[in-house]
This record gives C-alpha cells, sequence and structure tokens, in this order.
C-alpha cells in the first residue's frame, strides 16, 4: 500500500505509515506526488516549536500528477482542461469565502481557515499531507495546471516558498531598495522575486556562507555572510549599499524572532518589514517601539496568500532563467525521510526534497 511520513515524537523518528487509496470526492482529485519540499515551518512542527499533536502527517510543499478526478472536476482554476497524468499545483490551505477578510477580499486573512475541513490522517482520504505517495485535494483547493516545459524540481517549491513571497513582495516597486534575511528555500526565491519586480538593490544576509553563493545566482545584488561579524556592522554594510539610508523593504524570513530588531534597523524612513519566518508560537523579542515611531516604519505580518498567486507563480518559473535545481541539488527518497530531515535541520541545504 502506498506510505505516508508521520512525526511520531517532536523531534523524531518519522515513521512511513500505509494506507489504502480510496475514490476521490466530487470536485476533488486524488494526486500520485512526484516531489515535495521540506519547509521551515516542517522544521518548526519537527522540532515542537508549533503545538501539533503527533502523529502527525508532515509536508505541504509539493507537485504531483493526477492519478484521478473526482466527479465533476474537468478543468483547473484557469480553465485549461484536466486528464490523468497531468501534472498539478495546489494550494496548501483553503479559504471559507464567508468571513469578514473573505468578504472584503483578503481571503488570504481568512479567519476561518480550512473552512471547516481540517483533515487527518486517521480519516479517508488518509493522504492529506506532501510527504508521502499521494495527496488528495480538498473540494475548496483550486489546481493549476503545469506547463510542460518547467522541471519538478522548479515546481515543487512554488505552493509555499515561492507563492508566499511573490505575495509577501507584491508591493515592491521598480528602484526599490530590499534586504532578505535569511537564505533558505524562501530568502533565495525572494531574492529572485524582488530582481525581477526592479529592484535596485536585493541583500541578502545569512550566516550559511554556501546559501549566499546560491543567492548570488538568484538575483541578489549583493551578500553578506554575518558570522562572526555585529548587527552594527551589518547595519553598516546595508547602509553603505543603500545610498546611506536603509532599505524600503525588509523581509524576514530566518524564523527566529531576535532578528526582528535588527530588520527594522535596516529599514529607511518610512520603510516595511515584511515578518514571514515566525510562525513558531510563545517566542518573544525586545523593541524600543521609538524605531517605528520615530522612522514612520512599518512590520506587516504575511502569512498564506491569494491562490491566484499559484498560476502568476508559474508564468514566473516560465519567464525567468534562474537555477532552480541548486535549490534542491539532491533530494532524498521518502525511505530516508529521517536523514532529509536531518540535513534540512542543519541547514546543508537550502531546500530539502524528497521524491518517492
Amino acid at each position: 500500500m502506498p506510505r505516508l511520513a508521520l512525526l511520531t515524537a517532536h523531534g523524531g523518528p518519522i515513521e512511513l505509515a500505509e494506507f489504502p487509496l480510496s475514490t476521490p470526492a466530487p470536485g476533488t482529485a486524488a494526486l500520485r506526488l512526484r516531489m515535495a519540499g521540506i519547509c521551515g515551518s516542517d522544521l518548526h512542527i519537527f522540532r515542537g516549536e508549533l503545538p501539533l499533536p503527533c502523529p502527525f502527517a508532515m509536508g505541504h510543499e509539493m507537485v504531483g500528477e493526477i492519478a484521478e478526478l473526482g466527479e465533476g472536476l474537468a478543468a483547473d482554476a484557469t480553465g485549461k482542461p484536466l486528464t490523468v497524468g497531468d501534472r498539478v499545483v495546489t494550494p496548501y490551505f483553503w479559504f471559507c469565502g464567508r468571513c469578514h477578510a473573505c468578504a472584503r477580499g483578503r481571503s488570504y486573512a481568512c479567519q476561518n481557515l480550512m473552512a471547516g475541513e481540517y483533515r487527518t490522517h486517521d480519516q479517508e482520504p488518509h493522504f492529506v499531507a506532501a510527504h508521502g505517495e499521494y495527496y488528495y485535494t480538498s473540494r475548496r483547493q483550486p489546481l493549476y495546471k503545469v506547463p510542460d516545459d518547467l522541471p519538478d524540481a522548479a515546481v515543487a517549491p512554488l505552493n509555499c516558498a515561492l507563492a508566499q513571497v511573490l505575495f509577501a513582495l507584491r508591493d515592491v516597486r521598480l528602484g526599490d531598495t530590499v534586504v532578505i534575511q535569511g537564505a533558505g528555500g524562501l530568502g533565495i526565491n525572494a531574492a529572485a522575486v524582488a530582481r525581477t519586480a526592479g529592484a535596485a538593490e536585493v541583500i541578502v544576509i545569512d550566516k550559511i556562507a554556501g546559501r549566499l553563493d546560491v543567492a548570488s545566482d538568484f538575483g541578489a545584488t549583493h551578500c553578506i555572510d554575518a558570522g562572526g561579524i555585529s548587527t552594527a556592522e551589518v547595519t553598516e554594510r546595508v547602509h553603505a549599499r543603500t545610498d546611506g539610508i536603509g532599505a524600503d523593504w525588509v523581509l524576514e524570513v530566518v524564523g527566529v524572532p531576535g532578528v526582528i530588531p535588527d530588520g527594522i534597523g535596516f529599514l529607511n524612513n518610512g520603510g516595511t518589514l515584511l515578518e514571514v519566518g515566525n510562525v513558531g508560537m510563545g517566542r518573544t523579542f525586545e523593541l524600543d517601539p521609538s524605531a517605528l515611531v520615530y522612522g514612520n516604519k512599518s512590520v506587516r505580518g504575511v502569512m498564506f496568500y491569494d491562490p491566484v498567486t499559484l498560476a502568476i507563480g508559474l508564468n514566473f518559473l516560465q519567464r525567468t532563467n534562474f537555477p532552480f535545481d541548486r535549490l534542491m541539488p539532491e533530494p532524498f527518497h521518502l525511505a530516508d525521510v529521517n536523514a532529509a530531515f536531518a540535513s534540512a535541520n542543519a541547514g546543508l541545504v537550502p531546500r530539502g526534497a524528497l521524491v518517492p
């Protein structure tokens, strides 16, 4: 029977459980997974930094091919016909469409996330996560057909890493300056997005030199190795690259609360810090709020995205030429899922990847 990765306890191990396949419900699809990413939030779950009960079905970043279509599902969200064997991507979440936020066009801030359809592995269709061999969509998850010329390695991170930073950086304008804190999968995708949007400077900061080497191939105009140097020196280098005034935008994708005040210090007056990385709950940091007041600076939390961002992302991948194979250079097989998480947790690759 097909397998699904379950986190048995925080910190591991992850075990592969077998479940039977079922017929997809009307309006849904059964996907045979081709590649899945190991996201930073997966690592937060693995380490117990998100209060989710174990056993827990792991993974949400994926690309799959249609194994079976449920009754009534014949086209993707853009009207393209679907058939068995087509590769597709889908958001890993869904919205209610009726709450205050959804009614005002802010579905990404839905107050009834998953719309009462939160699913667990112990009930059919069982395959409700990306680290496995199959995935069953919900009736509220739109599908987007993947063009034939895009490799799995480029598309697998789309429904999380790439779509999230496309949405977060949607207001970046020609000539803006952007600082990215963290050169993992989100940060490297963000460098490509910011540069394509016309940012004059894309400055990427990390403490792992190998990640910065990758970032330089994804649009970073300047990389700062923060290992062994002070925050003051990092800030000085940022200001030196931004006409002495700081950046218009700072994107935080490290996932460490303590770097948020640093990011605010990188901003120019009127700048905005986009907070994406800190999904772990119960952690705090100290901040002098006058830094926001006197500088007219803003902090914007960003979680999820408008699903049409996936269509934008597919177009982005087709029309740019970044070496996305460098993001996930050596996928692990599902049978080696514990080794894959150990590698990702140690920061040995920008983005861990699994193939069935």
